[in-house]
């Protein structure tokens, strides 16, 4: 199976600490969406700065996002209670939809019900984030600081819209702050 991001791409941009792999197995209660398990599996999710992978080492809260919300946050929707956690984008938990294997975010003090997509699969999460880090890793003295934004975004658009839907989505907000040299 062949996929956007090689998993030498991966290590060669986030290094051998900076990946963290899900092994593949196949039981009767494994509900993960397959080309999904096989890439988290093959390829991996990063975990640096940027993206804090919620399987990083020594992290023992659960990875099911119905158990990751307290009562005080709000009531989660019923359609997200077999979603799982996959880390931390920016000030936003990044949960999976198991079935179909989108990607969604909830924002940091927002209502659990106005979370929004953030990519149409992880392929894309991981593709954009591997992009990302070699911008922020290469582009970041240049004077054209908001061409080279500019151009970014229209990669990660090409290969995947859904990051740029929503005018406050975390793509959005995150190229923003570059820009304005926040980030």
């Amino acid at each position: 199976m062949s996929f956007a991001v090689t998993p030498d791409e991966l290590l060669h941009t986030f290094g051998l600490s900076g990946v963290v792999y899900f092994p593949r197995y196949e039981t009767p209660d494994n509900q993960l969406h397959s080309r999904t398990a096989d890439f988290l599996s093959q390829v991996g999710l990063p975990h640096d700065e940027t993206f804090k992978s919620k399987a990083s080492a020594g992290q023992d809260e659960s990875i099911l996002l119905a158990e990751w919300f307290r009562p005080e946050d709000g009531i989660l929707p019923e359609e997200c209670h077999s979603w799982l956690v996959l880390g931390y984008l920016a000030a936003s938990v990044i949960a999976l939809a198991p079935h179909t294997g989108q990607v969604y975010a909830f924002g940091e003090g927002e209502p659990l019900n106005a979370y929004t997509p953030l990519h149409r699969d992880v392929e894309s999460l991981v593709y954009t984030l591997n992009l990302f880090k070699i911008f922020d890793d290469q582009e970041r003295d240049d004077a054209d600081i908001e061409g080279h934004v500019e151009q970014l975004r229209a990669r990660m658009h090409a290969f995947d819209a859904t990051p740029f839907e929503h005018e406050q989505s975390q793509w959005n907000l995150i190229l923003d702050e570059v820009v304005e040299g926040i980030w």
